[in-house]
């Protein structure tokens, strides 16, 4: 172990901060947004390209997209979706 003298002790008291600080850093993780449902404009806004909605009604249609229908209302779990990106657009 190696002696410290007094002259040394602010420098390393505040290189010890620094890396503290840097370990409390990288322990926080932000908060997952929870799971929620979009409405076919807000998916429109999510996906990258942009789509039309006559697009998506077809990747409705062909089941080429994964959706839920709430009377005849189309609804997106922002999860699945987020999944169908990951694997390249196939149907999970």
């Amino acid at each position: 172990m190696k002696t410290v003298t007094f002259d040394q002790l602010p420098k390393l008291v505040s290189e010890l901060n620094e890396k503290v600080d840097k370990l409390l850093s990288l322990q926080e993780q932000p908060e997952e947004e929870p799971d929620r449902f979009l409405n076919l404009n807000q998916l429109i806004d999510y996906l990258p390209e942009k789509p039309a909605r006559q697009t998506v009604y077809g990747w409705v249609n062909y089941r080429k997209i994964p959706y839920h229908k709430e009377g005849k209302k189309l609804l997106f779990r922002k999860s699945e979706i987020d999944q169908w990106l990951r694997n390249g657009r196939k149907k999970i």
